[in-house]
């Protein structure tokens, strides 16, 4: 670039007039200024000022004053066209003067003027022809080049070519050229003169080879005229100056693949040369040219460019990062059309990572500047790994098998994935398989690992079995005696539910890891609310379900028989025999349910548990031995039962895991008659009673159980007993046949017996009760809560002929006992009630006038390590069979009033620790009891039959029924935590219920209601 260049860039469009002017003055005081050389070898392109003193003749000097004058008119705003081109005019004038420092003076005006002097172009390329001072012609050509050379290619050319012309003017004439558009005859003709220039490197001769080179790295289109063009640029790689050989590279760079030849040179010169700026030019060159020819070109400049990415110089590695991304978006453009071989992405994907590890070591702000590029190499190198995998395959057609394998298998998975599973089966026996990809044996079975469990096949698999296990659960015993639900108020983790539903317990089976314990005691409805939850796991409304799948039930009620090795053991990779047995008893259960004729595979069973697709529940736990509890442990790392509930009479700990714990309400009064009507209305029953009949029947209900809260499962017997007393259709029959809770528990086995229709084969009632009885004292009599007892002792135990034909009779035709464990050598009663209520009246039987015995049970439940807690159902139905047998049984009154006092001290501990669930409970009430109110006031209104108002009466009556029931826990509670009163001596009168109780008590032993001092008294 010339010094007036330098200059002229520098200024903005404003200031250009000023600055030509100020040159063209510059130039009359020095010409050298304006060359294009340095100062000391050639007049410049200064203006002509002070030159006045060199000039010995006036009209020299006045020719000089009309230049800057007419420039200076030139360049004010205020000089029109037509006073511009009379300016032009002068300075054409001055181009003839025999002077040459006013020829100088007027050509460096004109090119100040540029391309608004174009009128003098012909004037300037007259002067080229004639002009024989070289100071003169420099400055003919900067005009011209300042003007536009295009015009005057010709007369340039002419002047380049010329061998008897002055170097300098010759080189200034190739400068103008350089910056110019040839035309393809002009570039014939021009671009050899050009390349034969830069044959001779005479030192003299070097600005030549300079504005040669520069030239021909600009003309590139049209370098493919001269053939010898690439050698004669490949030979200047070795120029003496640097600046031939940077703009040689130049030049083979845009030549690009016609000049594929010069790669070897251009790699030799960058890795020779110690000029930066030459390196620059040559790494560029090895970028352009590598950018358009073939892999095996662009292999051979892959390596130059990564030791360039760490050169000294940060201009030559940025030149090195743009190369390399020209490179590799060619590769990566092959690699798509396919022209690349395996091989050659082999070789090049290796140089592509040597290259970004390169430039992920520079300093940060480097780096940034080249983000774009790192990016592009980035995305280039990844497609270029793509194809070769790609190609891999293709080229690997013991592959194409494994491809279309693949597509068939995700196929499968998508339409039937069921079949994955049969698959698995199958391929098992076909052994290891040598991918060649990866050069490693693996089965086809391995294959399938990510997809044959997948959460959609095992979804699958239980679609498939879901309606065979819905059947199949509905009919177990268990589940078959409950399937009627009533939902009852339940605390959820604290929270009472008037009435639980699926979706309340999503919070606890969307986890990982659910676990539910149901807890509460007898009767209570645990095994109906676990029973339920199984419904809801298995559920067609999704709004219901415990989650997004279903899940099928599994129903554990025997003790595990575990093998006699430390239960707990469990060594690294093995189950412990605890968890072993448990899921041998999950896959029995399972199988029975799926009604599988194969075994259900144990890595199927583990992924079925683990991701909760099977619903594990486990009835009675703390009712179950010592071993089976120890089983159920979800703590434990081998345990990976996923989603488990737990029924239980105490609080089980589980292992201290986290759990969410249901405890089923038991039902006050004033929810017995809602609880009553939705068990009837559900039994389809409840048009068989009017609504006077049903008030009363919940009113002697009430009253049967002496004011105490109901349990559902009482509940549901007396109702049963209810509509058999209908169905029977004996008019003359009343209503209600029990008067107590022992009564209907015989009548609930009266009336199991009665259902039995072959009579050769038929029991009498007397001998079911009997044996009952009895059976229900062996489960009971060892720790006073129903469990197993042994069949062998049992059998031993029942008088009367064939005692084994009876059990089957009690088992198989009244479902009232089940044989059990592993050897089918335990007997267990199916409703826990029911076995409580049967032993108390079998002990009543047995310890007639036995002192001993009493004293040595009184001892047992007062000393007991458990507490009493567990043992309150047997405890409370023997208090009710002695009110109702006890002087036939001539029970010691020391158990009666002890018994009465130790169950009050528990319902008072019960009132304290649930006093916050109680007031919930009667909001409960109140609201119910209003419903109905409401109910009754519509009814009433609308001029109905009048049963609404019924209901309306019934429901007012219950809630101030449990309002004072209410009343009085509350001050059982006040009482507790102050002096009582001392009563006299003597019977005390219950005033809510009229039992005489002893002075002792507190509270009334038949009612429950506190005892104050303003009780009548009955002296003795």
């Amino acid at each position: 670039m010339t010094f007036i260049t330098h200059i002229k860039s520098a200024f903005s469009e404003p200031q250009k007039l000023t600055l030509k002017m100020a040159l063209t003055l510059l130039s009359v005081s020095s010409p050298l200024l304006l060359n294009n050389t340095s100062w000391a070898q050639i007049p410049g392109r200064t203006k002509v000022f002070n030159q006045s003193q060199q000039l010995q003749k006036k009209s020299v000097q006045s020719n000089l004053d009309n230049i800057n004058a007419a420039l200076t008119q030139y360049t004010s705003k205020n000089t029109t066209l037509d006073e511009k081109r009379k300016v032009i005019d002068v300075f054409k004038q001055n181009l003839k003067n025999p002077d040459k420092q006013v020829r100088i003076a007027a050509t460096n005006a004109l090119s100040a003027i540029g391309t608004g002097a174009d009128d003098a172009l012909e004037d300037l390329k007259n002067l080229l022809k004639t002009e024989q001072n070289r100071d003169v012609l420099i400055s003919v050509i900067l005009a011209i080049q300042s003007i536009d050379a295009k015009p005057a290619i010709l007369e340039l050319t002419n002047i380049f070519k010329d061998e008897n012309q002055d170097l300098q003017v010759r080189s200034m004439a190739a400068g103008a050229l350089e910056k110019t558009t040839l035309d393809t005859k002009q570039a014939k003709e021009l671009i050899p003169l050009l390349l034969k220039s830069l044959k001779n490197q005479s030192v003299d001769r070097t600005n030549l080879r300079i504005s040669a080179a520069s030239a021909l790295s600009k003309m590139y289109d049209h370098l493919d005229i001269a053939p010898d063009a690439v050698q004669i640029l490949t030979e200047s790689l070795k120029d003496p100056a640097w600046r031939v050989r940077r703009y040689a590279a130049d030049a083979l760079g845009n030549i690009g693949v016609n000049a594929k030849s010069a790669i070897d040179p251009i790699i030799a010169a960058y890795k020779e040369d110690k000029n930066y700026t030459m390196r620059q030019s040559a790494v560029v060159a090895l970028g352009l040219i590598g950018s358009v020819s073939d892999a095996k070109d662009g292999l051979k400049i892959l390596p130059v460019l990564n030791q360039a990415l760490n050169d000294q110089s940060d201009i030559v590695r940025s030149s090195a990062a743009e190369a390399m991304r020209f490179i590799t978006t060619k590769f990566a453009e092959d690699a798509k059309s396919n022209k690349l071989k395996t091989k050659e992405l082999k070789n090049a994907i290796p140089e592509f990572e040597e290259a970004l590890k390169s430039l992920e070591k520079l300093d940060p702000e480097e780096k940034n500047s080249l983000k774009v590029t790192i990016e592009n190499i980035q995305s280039s190198l990844k497609e270029l790994k793509h194809r070769q995998f790609i190609n891999q395959i293709l080229e690997q057609p013991s592959v194409w098998g494994i491809g279309a394998y693949l597509v068939l298998l995700f196929g499968i998975f998508w339409l039937r994935p069921l079949w994955l599973l049969k698959i698995d089966q199958a391929l098992k026996s076909v052994g290891s398989f040598k991918l060649p990809v990866i050069d490693k044996e693996i089965s086809l079975s391995w294959l399938l690992l990510i997809l044959k469990y997948h959460p959609r096949v095992l979804d699958a698999w239980v679609e498939a079995h879901l309606k065979s296990a819905q059947e199949a659960f509905q009919q177990k015993d268990t589940v078959r005696n409950r399937n009627v639900y009533i939902p009852i108020p339940v605390v959820n983790n604290g929270q009472t539910f008037a009435q639980l539903r699926g979706k309340d317990l999503r919070s606890t089976f969307k986890k990982q890891r659910a676990c539910l314990l149901i807890q509460g005691d007898g009767g209570v409805g645990k095994t109906s609310l676990s029973c339920q939850i199984a419904n809801w796991a298995m559920s067609d409304d999704e709004t219901e379900r415990l989650c997004k799948h279903r899940m099928l039930p599994v129903l554990i009620e025997e003790e595990l028989e575990i093998p006699n090795e430390i239960e707990n053991q469990s060594v690294q990779g093995k189950k412990s025999p605890s968890t072993r047995t448990l899921i041998a008893a999950i896959q029995g259960q399972l199988q029975n349910l799926t009604d599988e004729t194969e075994d259900i595979s144990e890595q199927l069973l583990e992924r079925l548990l683990r991701e909760r697709r099977i619903l594990v529940i486990v009835d009675h736990l703390s009712e179950m031995n010592e071993a089976t509890r120890k089983a159920i442990r979800p703590d434990f790392p081998d345990f990976y039962v996923n989603a488990l509930v737990v029924t239980s009479r105490s609080e089980e700990k589980l292992g201290g895991v986290t759990k969410t714990t249901l405890k089923p309400l038991l039902i006050e009064g004033n929810r017995l008659s809602s609880f009553m009507e939705a068990y009837l209305t559900q039994a389809n029953r409840r048009d068989l009673f009017t609504d006077p009949e049903f008030f009363q029947a919940c009113s002697h209900l009430s009253q049967m159980v002496g004011g105490r809260k109901v349990t559902a499962l009482l509940a549901k017997l007396y109702a049963d007993q209810l509509i058999a007393v209908k169905v029977e259709g004996i008019q003359q029959s009343p209503l209600i046949r029990s008067g107590n809770i022992p009564e209907l528990m015989l009548w609930y086995l009266n009336e199991l017996n009665r259902s039995v229709t072959a009579e050769g084969n038929k029991l009498s009632d007397r001998i079911v009760r009997q044996d009952a009885k009895i059976i229900a004292w062996e489960c009971v009599k060892q720790t006073f809560q129903p469990t197993t007892a042994k069949r062998d002792t049992i059998v031993a135990v029942l008088s009367g002929n064939d005692p084994e034909n009876r059990l089957k009779y009690l088992e198989e035709r009244l479902h009232l006992i089940q044989t059990i464990g592993a050897a089918q050598d335990k007997i267990r009663f199916a409703l826990d009630p029911l076995a409580e209520y049967l032993a108390a009246m079998q002990m009543l039987e047995l310890c007639q006038n036995n002192q001993d015995f009493w004293n040595e049970f009184w001892h047992q439940i007062t000393t007991a390590s458990v507490g009493i807690d567990p043992i309150t159902g047997f405890l409370l139905a023997l208090q009710d069979c002695i009110q109702i047998l006890g002087k036939e049984a001539n029970v010691p009154q020391t158990i009666t009033v002890g018994l009465s006092q130790l169950l009050d001290a528990t319902e008072l501990v019960e009132v304290q620790q649930d006093f916050l669930t109680k007031e919930k409970g009667v909001e409960i009430a109140k609201l119910e009891a209003e419903t109905q109110m409401e109910k009754a006031k519509a009814v009433d209104n609308s001029g109905g039959n009048g049963s609404g108002l019924l209901d309306g009466l019934i429901a007012t009556t219950l809630r101030n029924q449990a309002i004072q029931q209410h009343l009085v826990k509350s001050s059982m509670k006040l009482e507790s935590s102050a002096p009582s009163a001392a009563f006299p001596q003597g019977q005390i009168i219950c005033t809510h219920c009229g039992t005489k109780n002893p002075s002792s008590h507190k509270f009334c032993s038949k009612c429950g209601v506190a005892l104050t001092i303003e009780c009548d008294v009955e002296k003795n």
